[in-house]
């Protein structure tokens, strides 16, 4: 069962100081991909927990395989009328639902169907019309399909069932249930397929497992890790849409279906994703390549254990709340800003006189002194043709990347007095080191003008900082203040 989603080019780096042996075991063409396990115990115990892993994966991929005609999905999808099914298979189908549900049907395991068409469309050449895409992506989207926790499954007639999107996690989950119950002298063990991966530690004692992450973009085995993680006993899956994907003519597309559309996605987002299992890092990162950035976010941070990094088509990153938590290299900067000495600025939008008036469209962002984008903090007015009325906000973070526009962009504000934060991080998550930087905050309005202010100050963490400037314009009383720390 290959990959759909990904190649998310996960490296382990730092060794474990444990008393027990550390036993690597790698294989190739497991699930169709590669396949690595560490187990940290002495060598006959390890042996077993291979032998285990390996068989609960064989066991898992004849029930969930969509590329096995004999595999039980495979039947199932071929049924007609009630059926009855595996434990298996019933859990994941209710997984597929339930994940369905909360992404209000932007994650879907109904797209079979869909999948085979744009199949057909690689042998013939020919794209499939949309119409016919759409009307099918509705008949899915409509079917009525429960899955209850007994009994047989009667599969809709226009329904064919793909799982990839969270199968491989369920096989990881099971995966490492079976080597920990074969080998319970183990004090680590790491599993990974094909670039999805979860961790176990028996202690909290125990040195975390370093873990890059590859651009989910653009993976490439020696790749340098845009992020180094810290994790303990988590999962770790991305998705992007350059690995796989339809040849059709001489155009490629994406792999990952709209599910309100049944047309490959363009320019989506990538994700990677960390999870207390590795059923719903799959299928999370999955989501998040289809959700627009702003959604995706909302829901990493509404997963409890969950931990998300979205990169725009651009390479533009989002990452979501518990990130930063994360990041191994974070940690070890002892001399950057705490968290809890984050500035604030408060921002006013001025009443003006106008004959018809519309609000500003406006940009808060941080930089170094020389221009280079730090993090962009509030976009507000989400058309990409106003935007374009920004020009130095455009010119570092624009582009014409939709993606990233929807990822920070909210709707333009009336005059009155706002208030952003900056917790002290860049971009993607990590601390910035003390130093100058710049606040920039440029604004744009409809049959109006144009206006930008630029508020230098010195991050420190040990000054207080006030800084305070007012427009002329498009922009009232800017100020920009931060506690020292005790």
């Amino acid at each position: 069962m290959p990959r759909l989603a990904l190649a998310l080019g996960l490296t382990v780096a730092g060794m474990h100081a444990r008393a027990a042996e550390m036993v690597q075991f790698q294989r190739e063409d497991v699930l169709g991909t590669s396949f690595e396990l560490r187990v940290d115990a002495a060598p006959e115990v390890a042996g077993a927990a291979l032998l285990a892993t390996l068989a609960e994966v064989a066991r898992l991929d004849a029930v969930l395989s969509t590329w096995r005609d004999d595999s039980e999905l495979a039947r199932f999808n071929a049924g007609t009328g009630p059926q009855a099914v595996s434990s298996d298979l019933r859990a994941v189908l209710s997984l597929c639902e339930q994940w369905r549900a909360r992404t209000e049907g932007l994650f879907s395991c109904r797209l079979g169907s869909l999948a085979a068409r744009w199949r057909q469309a690689v042998d013939s050449g020919a794209l499939p019309p949309r119409a016919e895409l759409r009307a099918l992506a509705s008949a899915l989207a409509q079917a009525d399909f429960g899955v209850p926790q007994t009994g047989p499954l009667t599969r809709p007639e226009v329904m064919r069932f793909d799982v990839d999107g969270l199968a491989k996690g369920y096989i990881l989950d099971h995966a490492l249930a079976a080597a920990r119950q074969a080998a319970p002298q183990a004090t680590a063990i790491k599993l990974d397929i094909g670039g999805d991966a979860i961790y176990w530690q028996a202690t909290n004692e125990a040195t975390p497992w370093r873990v890059g992450v590859a651009d989910a973009r653009d993976p490439r085995d020696n790749g340098t890790p845009i992020a180094m993680l810290s994790l303990r006993r988590s999962a770790i899956a991305a998705s992007g849409h350059a690995t796989r994907g339809y040849q059709v003519g001489r155009r490629h597309y994406s792999h990952i279906l709209d599910p309100l559309s049944g047309w490959p996605m363009q320019f989506a987002p990538s994700a990677t994703v960390t999870a207390d299992d590795a059923a719903s890092a799959d299928a999370l990162a999955t989501a998040l390549s289809v959700m627009p950035i702003r959604d995706g976010l909302a829901l990493a941070d509404a997963s409890p254990g969950v931990a998300a990094l979205i990169l725009s088509e651009t390479g533009i990153p989002f990452v979501s709340r518990d990130w930063p938590a994360l990041l191994a290299d974070d940690a070890a900067q002892a001399t950057t800003v705490r968290d809890d000495e984050a500035l604030v600025l408060d921002y006013e939008i001025p009443r003006l006189q106008a004959a018809r008036y519309h609000a500003p469209y406006l940009a808060i962002w941080i930089t170094r002194p020389d221009g280079a984008a730090v993090r962009q903090l509030l976009v507000l007015g989400d058309r990409s043709h106003y935007l374009l009325e920004l020009p130095q906000w455009w010119r570092r973070y624009g582009r014409d990347d939709l993606q990233a526009i929807q990822g920070i962009a909210r709707p333009t504000r009336m005059p009155g007095a706002y208030s952003v934060s900056w917790d002290g991080r860049d971009d993607t998550g990590l601390r910035v080191p003390p130093g100058d930087y710049l606040v920039q905050v440029e604004a744009a309005r409809q049959d109006g003008g144009h206006e930008l202010l630029t508020l230098p100050f010195q991050l420190d963490g040990h000054k207080a900082v006030q800084v305070q400037r007012t427009g002329v314009s498009e922009i009232g009383a800017i100020t920009l203040r931060g506690a020292a720390q005790p």
